[in-house]
């Protein structure tokens, strides 16, 4: 009986530990002899156009659907499968996103490398001590595997460039900076009623760092003595695993600066129910320091919202000078510095006197700079380039 039990725990033990392999192993076994070469992959292409597979957390499984609840770095794939779907594994090009990960990613990037596929690299952030903490080389180890093995890398915010050349080094491939895109069409402004009430802020995306969400209330704490009205629509998750403490946590916060009647938590959305929270708002505050190439950035700014930033990481670059107010604050790798509740309080205040004009610049932005058809074209022409 001991033994039989001894057994037991040694079978449990091995699947909790090779269990997150079985996708890898099931998708080699099905990976066809034809995608053995670059000759072979090549003639796939000319064959049947662009053929991608994209490595997301659920490789060898598509990437989600737009109805489906996609964060960060994975948006920008539902857009590239709608116009180069994912197949796999007739595939010549493998595109893999930086900050999506996979327990297998470096092996299978490696992989398909051996197998003639072409490997396309979206780049976002790195690890460094002030968000990271201890052990941030462990992960930009891990990346910078990928990095050296990609035969293109694409950099989502000049931002992104230079954090990945100064910790992960100079890319030996070829390399462009191509901005997450916006959908103009699903993300419209909405036609609001003169001199109503507000204004209302969004503090949009999740909430994984508590300071974004502390510093968010100290700013509407400052509003409200000069803007009774305002108030606050807080997205997606909170900080920590388990969400019901820091439910806790934020309302007790909230009854202790008295503002439980001015904030609302939608909690997570889907890409499709985004557009509706975004029209609520008058204007985004962003409070996150060193934000690599944030996606909620271009969806505020399609739907007609002006953004009061942490004038720090891509964030400057992509709101552009009349499209909101970045405020600034101390440049560091070491230590989160965080803006002044204060003055993002004055620029809130500065917006939302000249709404209209502030709204209509930042539509104008998300037109000229984040357009999906110009993403997307962007990347037909990397796709037929490297498959030349």
């Amino acid at each position: 009986m001991r033994t039989a039990r001894l057994i037991s725990r040694l079978k449990s033990g091995l699947r909790s530990i090779l269990g997150p392999l079985l996708p890898l192993a099931r998708s080699l076994r099905i990976c066809p002899e034809r995608l053995r070469t670059r000759k072979n992959a090549a003639a796939l292409h000319l064959a049947s156009g662009i053929s991608v597979c994209y490595l997301t957390n659920q490789f060898p499984q598509r990437p989600a659907l737009r109805s489906e609840v996609a964060r960060g770095g994975a948006v920008k794939l539902t857009f590239l499968a709608e116009h180069f779907p994912h197949t796999f594994p007739q595939a010549s090009l493998l595109y893999t996103v930086s900050s999506v990960d996979h327990v297998a990613k470096t092996d299978i990037v490696r992989i398909a490398k051996r197998n003639g596929l072409k490997i396309i690299l979206n780049q976002n952030g790195v690890a460094y001590p002030a968000w990271h903490g201890p052990g941030w080389e462990e992960p930009n180890r891990k990346m910078r595997a990928v990095y050296q093995q990609a035969d293109f890398i694409i950099f989502q915010s000049k931002f992104c460039r230079n954090s990945a050349e100064k910790f992960l080094g100079s890319p030996e491939s070829p390399a462009q900076i191509i901005y997450n895109p916006v959908d103009l069409d699903l993300y419209q402004p909405l036609k609001k009623q003169v001199n109503r009430p507000g204004p209302v802020l969004l503090l949009g995306g999740n909430q994984y760092e508590q300071y974004r969400f502390e510093t968010a209330l100290q700013v509407l704490k400052q509003i409200l003595a000069v803007l009774p009205t305002a108030r606050l629509i807080v997205t997606g998750k909170l900080w920590g695993e388990n969400q019901l403490i820091s439910k806790d946590i934020a309302n007790r916060t909230l009854r202790e600066l008295d503002l439980e009647d001015h904030v609302e938590f939608t909690g997570t959305y889907s890409q499709n129910d985004a557009p509706k929270i975004f029209q609520r708002a008058d204007l985004l505050l962003h409070t996150k320091y060193n934000d690599p190439s944030p996606n909620l950035i271009s969806e505020a700014l399609a739907s007609g919202l002006p953004v009061v930033y942490s004038a720090s990481g891509g964030v400057p670059e992509l709101v552009g000078p009349e499209a909101g107010i970045g405020i600034e604050v101390e440049q560091s790798w070491d230590k989160i510095s965080l803006p002044s509740p204060q003055l993002m309080a004055e620029a809130v205040v500065r917006i939302w006197e000249n709404q209209l004009s502030y709204s209509e610049a930042a539509r104008q932005r998300a037109v000229e700079q984040f357009p999906l058809a110009k993403f997307i074209q962007a990347h037909r022409q990397l796709f037929d380039r490297l498959l030349e």
